[in-house]
């Protein structure tokens, strides 16, 4: 543009439009590209689409593939940018230049939020959870609704929706409930002391086998936990398929209940003797 200018002031009009010829068919060429492209690139993305789809119904992650899909975009575009730039011939590295001093003010104004999206991604790849799983992590808990790129949305048993950034859920501790298909119900039943241990087993481990819910090719156990201030603590073990966890654990409370009232055993609560000396004369 600036030969252009300086030709047409000093009036070399054939040099002028020579520049401008040339310049004018960079244009078009670059709106040719530029529509070629756009075309090339929607044709990709609703392959890649297709093809996410496909491997989301033989078990892909849905987080994972909608992440994949904006990376494979935006790195099209700034491909076809780049080949832009070229034909129009402005200086790369100029505006390389500019692009990486704004991405680093950006970067250090988002600190947190490119936490959480480096958070997103190493989920989506490493999978500690999926959709639909129950996990208790930094003191929540709830089962995986959405995995986002920065946020994971949980949906606790009282129908709350809990966001969690990435950025902290990656590096925290996490239980992951339901990654295995069985689960072990752990009760604790405290008896008198003055029951017997052998019978109040005896008993537990009928409910338990009597309760269609618990499996029967898993162990079932009782032990003393624990003797305590005002009861002898047994541990009552059995396991389940995790669908069938909180119902079991639940109703397996309940029949512990009715069994220890029907059979005589007493379930005890806190007690405190006090004994009283002579009181002591003036």
């Amino acid at each position: 543009m600036k030969e252009f200018l300086k030709y047409l002031y000093e009036g070399q009009f054939p040099q002028a439009l020579a520049v401008f010829s040339s310049v004018a068919l960079r244009l078009v060429f670059a709106f040719l590209l530029w529509w070629l492209g756009r075309r090339v690139i929607r044709r990709i993305l609703r392959s890649l689409e297709r093809a996410f789809d496909a491997r989301q119904a033989k078990g892909m992650d849905a987080g994972l593939a909608r992440f994949l899909h904006s990376l494979c975009k935006v790195g099209m575009y700034t491909i076809l940018f780049v080949l832009l730039f070229e034909l129009l011939g402005l200086p790369i590295t100029s505006v390389a230049t500019i692009i990486g001093s704004a991405g680093l003010a950006i970067g250090l104004a988002l600190q947190g939020s490119l936490s959480n999206f480096a958070g997103g991604v190493l989920i989506l790849l490493t999978k500690p959870f999926k959709l639909g799983d129950y996990i208790i992590a930094s003191g929540m808990e709830g089962t995986v609704k959405d995995i986002g790129i920065c946020y994971t949305k949980l949906l606790t048993p009282d129908n709350r929706t809990v966001i969690m950034p990435n950025g902290g859920l990656s590096n925290a501790n996490l239980i992951n409930v339901s990654a295995e298909p069985e689960r072990r119900v752990d009760l604790l039943v405290p008896i008198s002391y003055e029951d017997d241990i052998r019978s109040v087993r005896n008993m537990l481990l009928e409910l338990a086998t009597a309760n269609d819910k618990v499996l029967a090719d898993k162990p079932k156990e009782v032990y003393v936990k624990e003797f305590g201030d005002s009861s002898v603590n047994l541990a009552f073990r059995c396991w389940v398929k995790k669908k069938d966890y909180w119902a079991v654990y639940f109703g397996l409370m309940e029949d512990v209940r009715y069994a220890m009232v029907e059979r005589g055993f007493t379930i005890p609560f806190p007690q405190l003797d006090v004994h009283m000396g002579n009181e002591v004369k003036q």
